[in-house]
């Protein structure tokens, strides 16, 4: 019994040294592919490909991924971040629609709360049927996936594509949310408004992993919910918690993406939560949760959407693309599940 406590102690430091090796070696990828990338296409490192292309795209996955960094971490898992993505597009453009008689701003800042509190909504139905009825999280996840995207399959009457019948106000919205470009000081260059949205909620993330006792929780409880349990903490609610801010950043998402594309399709962002959770594991965040966070999963995203840039430029068939972040996924899956493994024995 005593030599088993002497041990603990090591395989834990080997495996947080496994865990930083991984890191460092996602970053070392990510840093050496931009050096390939540089040599191979002049117009790798300009500001048009780096942050207006790769940036502002990545923007949307990357405001999603935080939620689910903040899931996984606490040891859950969400499927339905697609669904309801797409669900609060459709609630957004209903509802510029229904307040459109009282002027723009009114319309657009109550058309975006009210498609806040219904992803939080959203996400928090699929904390509950985790936390309080106890459901495998990948069981009720893929249910709510399938649910979610009915529901928004009847809210567009079948699956229509719908847009805010009012031409000005979809043009103000636009504007808005994603063409408004701000200055960096002390550069010529603008950065755009999904940047700015995505280092916002980024800050706030970090804040709340890094420097709450709710962030500290969430750590302890995917480490070990039974202790964390019986240290007094109410761990159904704080899972709930963690599954209703991921249902508020798609909200967010959903804002950016249909100020881009101006029109909300119930059968879009099929695949959307594959690319988030690819890049939470990919960062770094094991599917166990106890470990990982917010910078883990930027640098795991920013190299899953280089790998994509890349394939662009170089006129890579998009056919590839789920075959390479599948193998991705799958490698850094079986390196943590090896290094789980090692660092029992």
């Amino acid at each position: 019994m005593d030599k088993r406590i002497e041990k603990s102690p090591v395989r834990k430091q080997s495996f947080l040294s496994f865990q930083i090796l991984q890191k460092a070696t996602v970053l070392f990828l990510l840093v050496g592919l931009g050096l390939f990338a540089s040599l191979r296409s002049p117009t790798f490192f300009t500001w048009a490909n780096l942050v207006d292309n790769l940036l502002t795209n990545a923007a949307v996955l990357g405001i999603v991924a935080i939620g689910m960094t903040f899931v996984m971490v606490a040891g859950g898992f969400d499927l339905s971040v697609g669904s309801m993505t797409v669900v609060c597009m459709v609630v957004l453009v209903i509802a510029m629609d229904f307040l459109s008689p009282y002027g723009a701003i009114v319309a657009i800042g109550g058309a975006i709360l009210l498609t806040a509190l219904v992803g939080t909504a959203l996400g928090a139905i699929n904390g509950m049927l985790v936390s309080y009825v106890g459901v495998n999280p990948f069981v009720v996840t893929l249910s709510t996936m399938l649910v979610f995207r009915g529901l928004a399959l009847i809210l567009t009457g079948g699956g229509q594509s719908i847009q805010v019948a009012d031409l000005a106000l979809r043009d103000r919205f636009t504007e808005l949310v994603f063409d408004k470009q701000f200055p960096i000081f002390g550069l010529q260059h603008q950065v755009s408004m999904p940047i700015v949205i995505f280092l916002i909620v980024f800050c706030v993330g970090i804040y709340l992993l890094k420097f709450t006792r709710f962030g500290h929780y969430l750590y302890a409880m995917g480490g070990n919910e039974e202790a964390t349990w019986l240290a007094g903490v109410s761990t159904h609610r704080l899972k709930a918690a963690t599954y209703a801010v991921c249902g508020l950043t798609c909200a967010f998402a959903a804002a950016i993406i249909l100020a881009n594309t101006t029109s909300a399709e119930a059968s879009s962002r099929m695949g959307m939560e594959l690319e988030v959770i690819a890049s939470v594991i990919v960062g770094g965040t094991p599917l166990g949760g106890g470990s990982g966070g917010l910078v883990s999963t930027l640098i795991g995203l920013m190299l899953l959407r280089l790998i994509v840039n890349l394939m662009t430029q170089f006129e890579i068939g998009a056919e590839y693309r789920p075959v390479v972040t599948g193998l991705i996924i799958m490698v850094v899956v079986i390196i943590d599940v090896l290094a789980k493994k090692r660092s029992q024995k």
